[in-house]
């Protein structure tokens, strides 16, 4: 086994090629579990296979090229497209590969089979480092224990057995539990990808993207020595090759990923970064400058280096504050968005690993006064009666559903006069039924139980389906149910490989059917759907 010299970034662990315009690979960042370790050992064996996918990719994309490439290469980018999935919170890469990347790799070889696409597409899926919930600490959790916290459960253990039937004793049964408290956050393992999502995930990430920036800079450049007008054009107009479109979806914990390396992508001294204040009232404020984007300027902040164009991002229940999409400083979506020529937000009002468990994890560190205030954005939903298809809505039709209320956005305690949230298409799969992918059985429900249309009936749909979700009963997912129904998941990928442009015409009817809200709000600028 040949072992770098230096522990490389990111690896391919598996490729797949489909013909000659479709490539999908699983690429890995190689960060370990935990710091003490110097290299993640399971991906040891994979690296001499990373080199041999890597070359392959970059023949088949070069060949791709040349292929089109007929005098100058003008606009030849345009004609690829590049992919990242990215997953969330408690995904190991086994699971990843297995349940995610194994799956998809049937469905785009059985969509592409014996089919030749005029495109060439780069479906990646992204893993970066997480660990499985309660089942890889068990020895660690306490090694790793400092001391404070380990004299502090000794002493609990001292107090409640030698001090019984006294004020000692239930002192002690406070400091264990503290302890305990503790010990359970951290076998959640949620704080610690966290920490790995923001500090190796999102850069990880970033080096992706710059590593295929370079791969079709070096392809240029090889095909400019044969054409001194392309050398020209690389040197000091390379926008002349056109760009390659870009697109996202990610999951949960992975949305935080994408939506931060979004902003590092975006260079904060370029031309048409700054030119976003020229929509805003700036830093210090000041209303003079306020004006709308033209269609260029949407254009040019759309860019991501030479080659790169931003085109859909698709958040599946996104583990990010709901305040991302209100007015206030914790909006940090605001200067993502506009970025993307299409933006979805597939949510779910019941989806209970947002609602108890994410809200609990976050109520540590997310600086909220309120119960409301720690919402996430998974959760964003109608709050009047459901109905299905494509809608249009107010201002005052989306917000969060309480146990006893609906509150919506522009009511305490967000009081929003953004339009943040008017750069998305919201996809309220809260009531979406269907078969499985892998079953051709009867629909059933996917990511709740019942239909809850008014708070009375919110407290029993949101109890059932934590019921059922965290026991496993009648294949109910809340918070990943999105890619495990065949017609829900065709759309993601569907609004991801090809945007609203290429939409079947009778989605109204399909939508009706699997019981799923496609909004857009009444003031979207990019809503250019008729009603079927």
């Amino acid at each position: 086994m040949n072992q770098p010299t230096e522990h490389p970034q990111l690896i391919i662990k598996r490729y797949n090629q489909n013909g000659t315009t479709f490539a999908h690979c699983l690429i890995c960042s190689t960060v370990p579990n935990n710091a003490e370790s110097q290299y993640r050992e399971d991906l040891f064996s994979d690296y001499s296979y990373s080199l041999n996918a890597l070359a392959q990719l970059k023949e088949t994309l070069k060949k791709f090229i040349e292929s089109k490439w007929e005098n100058s290469g003008q606009n030849i980018l345009e004609k690829i497209s590049i992919i990242l999935d990215i997953h969330g919170y408690n995904v190991p890469l086994e699971n990843f590969e297995k349940n995610t990347y194994e799956p998809l790799e049937r469905k785009f070889q059985a969509d592409t089979s014996g089919k030749y696409f005029d495109d060439f597409v780069i479906f990646i899926n992204f893993s970066w480092p997480s660990e499985s919930v309660l089942k890889s600490q068990w020895i660690d959790w306490l090694r790793a224990m400092p001391l404070m916290l380990q004299l502090l459960l000794i002493g609990a253990v001292a107090l409640i057995f030698v001090f019984r039937a006294t004020l000692l004793y239930s002192l002690g049964l406070i400091l264990g539990g503290l302890v305990l408290c503790l010990v359970a956050l951290r076998l959640v393992v949620y704080f610690r990808d966290r920490d790995r999502a923001a500090n190796h995930g999102v850069f990880d990430a970033v080096e992706l993207v710059r590593w295929l920036h370079v791969i079709l800079q070096e392809i240029l450049q090889e095909k400019a020595l044969h054409s001194p007008e392309a050398a020209e054009h690389l040197k000091s107009d390379p926008e002349f090759f056109g760009v390659v479109n870009l697109s996202f979806v990610a999951h949960s914990m992975g949305c935080f990923v994408t939506t931060q390396m979004i902003r590092i992508l975006s260079d904060i001294f370029d031309p048409s970064a700054i030119m976003r204040w020229k929509t805003t009232d700036g830093p210090f404020g000041g209303t003079d400058t306020k004006r709308s984007l033209t269609a260029e300027e949407i254009v040019e902040l759309s860019k991501i280096g030479h080659f790169f164009t931003l085109k859909s991002l698709i958040l599946a229940s996104p583990d990010i504050p709901i305040w991302a999409i209100t007015t206030g400083h914790s909006n940090f979506l605001k200067s993502c968005l506009p970025r993307f020529k299409e933006a979805y937000l597939f949510t779910n009002d019941a989806d209970m690993v947002l609602r108890l468990a994410s809200t609990v994890a976050n109520y540590f560190v997310f600086p909220s006064a309120s119960r409301i205030g720690g919402y996430r954005l998974g959760n964003l939903t109608l709050t009047k009666n459901r109905s299905y298809g494509m809608i249009n809505v107010s201002d005052k039709d989306l917000g969060v559903r309480a146990f006893t209320r609906n509150i919506n956005l522009t009511e305490k305690p967000f009081y929003s006069t953004s339009d943040v949230y008017q750069f998305f298409t919201v996809v309220d799969c809260t009531d979406y039924q269907d078969k499985l992918v892998t079953n051709s059985g009867l629909q059933g429900r996917r990511l709740s139980v019942l239909t809850a249309n008014n708070s009375i009936t919110n407290l029993l749909n949101y109890t059932a389906t934590s019921i059922c979700h965290f026991l496993g009963i009648g294949q109910i997912d809340s918070h990943g149910g999105y890619f495990r129904g065949k017609f829900c998941l065709d759309l993601i990928y569907l609004v991801a490989l090809s945007g609203k442009a290429k939409l079947p015409p009778n989605l109204n009817m399909e939508l009706k059917k699997h019981q799923i809200a496609w909004i857009e709000t009444c003031n979207n600028q990019t809503t250019h759907i008729a009603k079927t």
